[in-house]
């Protein structure tokens, strides 16, 4: 169990060495509503990237943390409204059914 933890360790410290050991052009980030996270903020902060871009459906946090997206990633460029996009046919119609 020991060796398992410890080499996981390492392969986790190997992988970041990788990620710090190179600039990125374009950082994309998934859920980026989670950024603001000490952990998260960290990781984004030790990658060197050239751009980064974000991505999230729930731009919304409990702890207001949202507005340091500005400096941890950049401010926001787009929001679309799902009502809009729904209604210009790029989101399908669920039904929902018992079985």
């Amino acid at each position: 169990m020991v060796a398992n933890t410890c080499k996981r360790s390492h392969e986790a410290q190997q992988m970041l060495d990788f990620l710090e050991g190179r600039e990125w052009g374009m950082m994309l980030l998934d859920e980026v509503h989670l950024m603001p996270a000490m952990m998260f903020r960290n990781v984004v902060a030790c990658i060197a990237a050239h751009s980064k871009l974000g991505l999230t459906a729930t731009l919304v946090r409990e702890d207001n943390k949202i507005d340091d997206l500005n400096y941890l990633i950049a401010p926001k460029l787009h929001e679309a409204n799902w009502m809009d996009l729904a209604n210009k046919g790029y989101i399908t119609t669920v039904q929902c059914a018992e079985v």
